[in-house]
């Protein structure tokens, strides 16, 4: 992703300088995401930043342990994707790649950082109940087959999936499932496939049994591109902690890959959208679209696991 549109088959490159040479450390792991927030922790004791990328199935044990190691530390990032959840995903280092693999970015205090991550929806009044769950699979939905109840919601455009299992990416990219916190804030979650005979339904997150599941709704994101979403991904990211009040220097873009199922061509009209691209203006900016997004909730203070989100980690 960039200022003049989407990118396929494409490689971007993004070079940040600074004077100080503690300003980041990174930390690489081919398979275990402990061994990379280890070899973050030698190298960075106090980041004020974490920026995270690694595979789907992996991410919240990853957050998990970067909260015990850096409690309180805000964590941003993006999961790596593929054309057709065939596993071929890669995270890169400076010197290999891997399909299960984790790469950390810390940043230090020198240098001002500002992100968002934001799930632009409206919460609408079909809720339920996840009545049985284990990590990211749910198999009853208010006590009833979870599969019956998707069904029920989605309608026929899925019945093949729901008959014979499969994925279901496109026809759910519309509408996410919030879950409402404590702090008020919703975390969204893609609903990415059926259990076939099993009648259970998986996700792109973890979804706690017992948490209520609210249908969000995504208004004209899609036909406009998520243009809207972009500009307040930067207006957000802007007044958030050590970049508030500053200007920045460069800019990632966090953009979920179920939200360019869901756009399609209106990806470009979403990126030159008048109102993001008069406020990134000459700021050298670098996306990329992904299986999962990382961030820290506003109000609840959390790192969290979501899906169909779109950030922005402004850097100065």
């Amino acid at each position: 992703l960039a200022k003049n549109g989407s990118h396929g088959n494409s490689v971007g490159c993004l070079l940040v300088k600074s004077s100080n040479k503690g300003s980041f450390a990174t930390s690489y792991d081919a398979k275990s995401g402990e061994d990379a927030v280890k070899g973050l922790k030698d190298k960075m004791k106090k980041p004020q930043v974490i920026l995270m990328f690694a595979t789907p199935g992996a991410e919240e044990g990853i957050i998990e342990k970067l909260h015990e190691a850096f409690p309180d530390v805000p964590v941003f990032g993006g999961t790596a994707a593929d054309d057709a959840l065939a596993g071929e995903w890669r995270v890169m280092s400076k010197d290999s790649s891997s399909e299960t693999g984790v790469s950390l970015v810390g940043v230090a205090g020198d240098v001002k950082v500002g992100a968002s991550m934001l799930g632009p929806y409206t919460a609408t009044d079909k809720k339920v109940v996840a009545t049985k769950t284990e990590g990211r699979r749910v198999f009853e939905i208010d006590g009833k087959p979870a599969a019956d109840w998707a069904l029920e919601w989605i309608g026929d455009d899925v019945k093949e999936q729901y008959e014979k299992g499969g994925l279901v990416l496109p026809q759910t990219a519309q509408s996410p499932l919030g879950i409402k916190q404590a702090s008020g804030e919703y975390v969204t979650n893609h609903l990415a496939a059926f259990g076939g005979e099993e009648k259970f339904i998986d996700f792109f997150a973890p979804i706690v049994q017992g948490s209520e599941l609210v249908v969000m709704d995504s208004g004209d994101g899609p036909s406009t591109g998520y243009g809207s979403t972009f500009e307040k991904a930067y207006d957000v990211a802007l007044t958030q902690g050590s970049m508030a009040g500053s200007s920045p220097v460069a800019g990632l873009l966090i953009f979920c890959g179920g939200m360019a199922i869901a756009v399609g061509d209106n990806l470009d009209k979403g990126l030159s959208n008048e109102g993001f691209v008069s406020k990134i203006d000459s700021l050298p900016i670098l996306g990329t679209t992904c299986f999962g997004e990382q961030g820290q909730l506003p109000e609840a203070k959390t790192n969290v696991q979501r899906n169909l989100s779109c950030g922005m980690i402004l850097l100065g």
